[in-house]
């Protein structure tokens, strides 16, 4: 480190030497005036750095002919320096900005924030699973993660399956009710759809017996370049209207129905994805709801919080009662096949 001194202090430079210097500084000047401009967001003249530089190294030499190198050194380390604080700095700040566009999101959309016990429970879930792989790193017992991660999923779907799931369940099990006979509680209809009061959808403004609306965002492209999205907002809402197949017809108060289908009506794309999927007038519908009496009339509704109340396309749901003997028998197969190989890879 002394030599190094040694050579910056005691090495003199002459004027064309100089000169050289101040033009090779003007490369440092505009990797400065990038990482100002850019990574601090400040406004300044586009020639400022490419003036103060060479002035530096310029003025240096006045002072001391030893000295323009060391300059030159210092503007040059400064690039890393100012480089690291600045990539921290846009960091924060775009952490800041996101925030604040979160947060106007939200209050347009009515989303609720997260609460001080659920950011507790999530962060108790974390430590959890990272002390549980700390525990298993440090007894040396890796491989039970083979037998752990796969007991979660399994016991997850078994009690706390999702109201998809539940959905395709109860249709297996309930029978299909004609309108003009249809048993208080939970019932299975399907039919036309009949348009009582039209609602307006909100971004493309179409009128239909309801919605689901999703707002995504572009994420970074995967390693094949292919462009995914995230869905930031969802939002699903039914007015009331009505049922009729061949016997009959039956009100349905959409209020809380959730929709079990994929197909998408209409969509516009960009950075920000926006799409909707409508409930229209003489739809043809598999539906699954509880059967209560109004007034002496049947109306199908939401009955309580745990029960379910969905809307799926009757051929999307003859094509899976088809195949999912076949799908089951696969995935014990597979299941046991999987127990085999980690029972092999265990011992």
């Amino acid at each position: 480190m002394n030599d190094f001194f040694e050579f910056l202090t005691q090495n003199r430079v002459d004027a064309a030497e100089v000169i050289f210097l101040m033009l090779f500084s003007l490369g440092i000047a505009l990797f400065q005036t990038l990482i100002f401009s850019g990574l601090f967001n400040l406004k300044f003249p586009n020639w400022l750095f490419f003036v103060l530089s060479p002035a530096i190294v310029g003025i240096s030499f006045l002072i001391d002919a030893t000295f323009p190198l060391a300059a030159v050194l210092f503007l040059f380390i400064s690039l890393f320096f100012f480089a690291i604080i600045g990539m921290i700095y846009a960091g924060i700040q775009s952490s800041k900005e996101e925030k604040i566009e979160r947060e106007k999101f939200n209050k347009k959309h009515n989303i609720p924030k997260t609460t001080f016990g659920q950011k507790v429970l999530g962060v108790l879930i974390i430590a959890g699973l990272f002390g549980t792989f700390i525990l298993l790193a440090e007894t040396e017992n890796l491989k039970l993660l083979f037998l752990i991660i796969p007991g979660f999923i399994i016991l997850k779907n078994i009690f706390f399956p999702s109201n998809k799931s539940k959905f395709m369940r109860l249709q297996s099990i309930l029978p299909t009710s004609k309108m003009d006979s249809i048993a208080m509680g939970m019932v299975e209809v399907e039919g036309d759809l009949e348009e009582i009061e039209p609602i307006i959808s909100p971004y493309f403004n179409k009128p239909c017996i309801g919605y689901y609306y999703k707002i995504e965002k572009e994420s970074k492209p995967d390693d094949d370049g292919r462009t995914t999205y995230s869905t930031i907002f969802s939002e699903v809402k039914t007015g009331k209207f009505k049922i009729k197949d061949e016997t009959g017809s039956v009100t349905v108060d959409g209020e809380g129905m959730e929709y079990f289908f994929d197909r998408v009506d209409n969509q516009q794309g960009g950075k920000t994805r926006y799409s909707e999927t409508y409930l229209r007038h003489n739809d043809y519908m598999f539906l699954i709801g509880y059967a209560a009496s109004d007034n002496g009339k049947t109306i199908i509704k939401k009955g309580d919080s745990d029960n379910v109340f969905g809307i799926a396309i009757p051929r999307s749901i003859s094509f899976r009662n088809k195949y999912k003997p076949l799908l089951d028998s696969f995935l014990i197969t597979l299941f046991f096949i999987s127990l085999l190989i980690i029972y092999i890879i265990l011992n």
